[in-house]
């Protein structure tokens, strides 16, 4: 499990109107369906330090809480159900609102599930939906994206 690329495109501060972050991590498939090998499972909380490091920084630590379950449970997403040879994750902080967006090289596009009271997953693009401004798929299928108002 490498991180290939870790690259701050616009540092920017809270004075800059624009700021971005890109990280592409090396994906390691679990044999197993519906679970992340042990190698995938310790980067949803890597993302959430870097999105809460990056947010602090850019002087927007109102969006930390928020950001952090949203990027965890779409690169989640992503790790489980894809099957791409890497997860590329952007934030892109404008003016007035967060794009998060997580490409899984996957053209199967995620589908929201009605999970019952006594599943332990398949609630998170529907947290996703209720949490955001809007959110969507590419038109390929490979990037699920969400803006955070």
């Amino acid at each position: 499990m490498t991180t290939r690329g870790v690259q701050t495109l616009h540092p920017g501060r809270p004075e800059d109107a624009n700021a971005a972050l890109e990280v592409c991590i090396e994906r390691r498939p679990n044999p197993e369906a519906d679970s992340l090998s042990q190698a995938n499972a310790v980067w949803p909380q890597r993302l959430r330090r870097i999105v809460r490091a990056s947010l602090t920084y850019w002087g927007r630590p109102d969006l930390i809480e928020a950001a952090e379950l949203l990027l965890t449970e779409l690169a989640t997403n992503a790790f489980i159900h894809a099957d791409g040879l890497s997860i590329g994750v952007r934030m892109h902080l404008q003016a007035d609102h967060l794009k998060i967006e997580v490409n899984d090289g996957s053209p199967a596009r995620p589908v929201p599930r009605c999970a019952n009271p006594y599943d332990e997953s398949g609630r998170g693009l529907f947290l996703v939906a209720h949490m955001v401004k809007e959110w969507g798929v590419s038109e390929d299928g490979t990037t699920t994206w969400c803006i955070l108002p």
